[in-house]
């Protein structure tokens, strides 16, 4: 696994393209965000700003991992001259559209089924704590800030009575886990979806499937790529809000981003498609 986590790097330099549409389509999307807060003032506009974030998300993400499998197995090429590589490199931009009419309906599925779950889980989750542990205000929550800044995180809970924080506490420890819990078993479907290109109910349950047979290999994965993520929270809340290093920030979070794709599924080749071959 190791090696697997130290070549990874390498494939991500090769396949630092991938940056490019990730960039764009994340500037797109807050330009919009930023347009929805400023434009949406009935339920209307509320619903058709909703489903054109679900379609925006589900669109990109099935051409962008489309062309992600594409650029990993162009990557493994060998070739004589860099003119027929950087060909070749252009040539995955067609790769985009590709993807869309080939994966937009799985994906779309998925992150359906995605929000149908964490809809249930928190639903079942504020009822037992509710019920059994107590209830807390959330209306005066600034969810933007906590999730920011640590500061505010401390400032937040310094202010709370101790039944409250209690209450908070449970809160934060039980959808953490929950989250983690469904994520971990689920890690596996979207490269399922990806490589095998199948109906996305099929696909879930092969994925979990294969999570049961190989544990302990996803697990170290899932390891590996939860403390990845959390270095990169640490970084983004000490450094987002210098000014100079706001760029820094940025070039590392989208490395990143490419990073974990890439590992995701050189793992899912090498286990699964490589050996079937």
């Amino acid at each position: 696994m190791i090696k697997l986590f130290k070549e990874s790097f390498k494939t991500t330099n090769d396949c630092i393209i991938l940056v490019t549409p990730l960039i764009i389509f994340l500037s797109i999307l807050s330009w919009y965000i930023n347009f929805a807060f400023n434009s949406i003032d009935d339920i209307k506009k509320l619903l058709l700003g909703v489903v054109t974030l679900f379609v925006m998300f589900s669109g990109f993400f099935a051409s962008w991992l489309y062309m992600a499998k594409k650029t990993i197995a162009l990557s493994k090429k060998v070739y004589i001259f860099d003119k027929d590589r950087a060909n070749d490199f252009l040539k995955l931009l067609l790769a985009l559209p590709r993807g869309l009419g080939k994966l937009f309906v799985p994906i779309i599925g998925c992150v359906s089924i995605y929000i149908i779950i964490y809809f249930c889980l928190f639903g079942i989750l504020n009822y037992f704590i509710t019920k059994y542990v107590g209830y807390i205000d959330i209306s005066e929550i600034d969810f933007n800030s906590l999730t920011l800044s640590t500061k505010e995180l401390i400032s937040f809970t310094n202010d709370l009575d101790i039944a409250d924080l209690k209450v908070f506490a449970i809160w934060y420890f039980a959808s953490a886990i929950c989250v983690n819990l469904v994520t971990f078993f689920t890690i596996l479907w979207i490269p399922e979806i990806v490589y095998k290109n199948q109906n996305f109910i099929k696909a879930l349950f092969a994925s979990i499937k294969k999570v049961f047979k190989n544990f302990k290999t996803v697990l170290l994965l899932y390891i590996f790529m939860f403390f990845v993520i959390k270095i990169l929270s640490v970084i983004n809340t000490v450094l987002l809000f210098i000014p100079l290093m706001y760029i820094l920030v940025l070039i590392i979070s989208y490395y990143f981003i490419v990073y974990l794709v890439v590992l995701l599924f050189t793992y899912y080749e090498r286990k699964f498609i490589t050996d079937e071959e």
